[in-house]
């Protein structure tokens, strides 16, 4: 009845779509759906190398610290202050990363807020999500050479070059 009443008013109108209104919004929000998809498809595998090179970079300066962590051992550090020590260490320099990347984050996001919908250009939970996110990443990064280096002997520590 709509179609015919339209066609009444103007006899040269053209329909090109059939379908409901929901139908129409759902095929125009495919492209955009889409997208988001490989977006986020690429922030997970931005944050597994993320994870993978931190945990590479830590794990490396933990087997340079071994006859360190070694004396320290020896000394009468228990197992708990060496696990403390390496992930300390490790999260200062994670903390200090992700507050210069929330930093510039901040900044990049009000030059691309015209691409954003549904959040502000600063959504504080967007952004302590990802901080939050990335802190955890950076814990577990931290913490499997933390236990690996806690295990190691004194003695093959101290004899390790």
């Amino acid at each position: 009845p709509l179609r015919r009443a339209v066609l009444d008013l103007e006899p040269e109108l053209a329909f090109s779509e059939e379908g409901t209104v929901t139908d129409l919004v759902r095929m125009t929000l495919v492209p955009t759906r889409v997208g988001a998809s490989l977006v986020g498809a690429f922030g997970a595998l931005a944050l597994l190398l993320a994870a993978v090179g931190l945990y590479g970079v830590i794990a490396y300066t933990v087997s340079q610290r071994t006859r360190e962590l070694g004396v320290r051992a020896a000394l009468g550090a228990d197992r708990a202050d060496l696990v403390r020590l390496v992930v300390g260490q490790g999260m200062k320099l994670a903390v200090v990363g992700v507050a210069l990347g929330v930093l510039a984050a901040a900044a990049v996001t009000r030059v691309l807020s015209v691409l954003l919908y549904g959040i502000s250009a600063v959504d504080p939970w967007a952004f302590g999500g990802a901080a939050t996110m990335l802190l955890g990443v950076a814990l577990l990064a931290n913490l499997v050479p933390a236990l690996r280096a806690a295990r190691v002997d004194p003695m093959r520590a101290l004899r390790h070059e």
